[in-house]
């Protein structure tokens, strides 16, 4: 029984020091990776687009709404952020949380604000959109190498003053 005893008790001592440097891991990652994501949301706001080079992945992979197809290089980043920003100079990511998963991704919940006042891939509008949504950001060796964007088009283009006709059908 003396035995049994220490065995548990060795177990759960063991199992609060794993619990415990899991948690310090976490808590290690995020006070290395935390100012990197902070200066990457930065530059989406302030379009400093140099401060990316320090930052992120020459083979960064952004993939957006609506088809996620691959844009891959850090170029193609800076291009979706310029174009971003010369539609909506006031182009803002306002981020309400951030959670860690693993050690390769953090997943952040947000509302984009800004006013489509500027020319870039449609006329301006003059509208303001408000749109939540979220982003996967990938890191490794210290530096961003991806995000993954998701947010509602019909919430973005409704807000801009477009309308969607749904398709006719023939009764018979």
């Amino acid at each position: 029984m003396k035995r049994l005893v220490y065995l548990l008790k060795n177990i759960s001592l063991l199992l609060f020091i794993l619990q415990v440097s899991t948690s310090c891991q976490e808590q290690d990652l995020a006070t290395t990776m935390n100012p990197l994501i902070d200066k990457y949301v930065e530059v989406w706001n302030n379009g400093n687009l140099d401060e990316l080079d320090a930052i992120t992945s020459e083979k960064f992979e952004l993939r957006m709404t609506p088809d996620f197809e691959p844009k891959i290089g850090r170029n193609l980043l800076k291009d979706e952020i310029r174009n971003t920003r010369k539609g909506f100079p006031d182009f803002k990511v306002n981020e309400d949380k951030r959670l860690f998963v693993g050690d390769s991704a953090v997943v952040i919940h947000w509302m984009i604000t800004g006013t489509n006042t500027g020319r870039s891939t449609m006329p301006p509008t003059g509208n303001k959109v408000n749109v939540p949504g979220f982003s996967v950001i990938f890191f490794a060796d210290n530096l961003i190498t991806g995000e993954w964007i998701a947010f509602s088009d019909l919430a973005w283009v409704s807000q801009l003053g477009f309308t969607i006709t749904p398709p006719e059908f023939n009764e018979k």
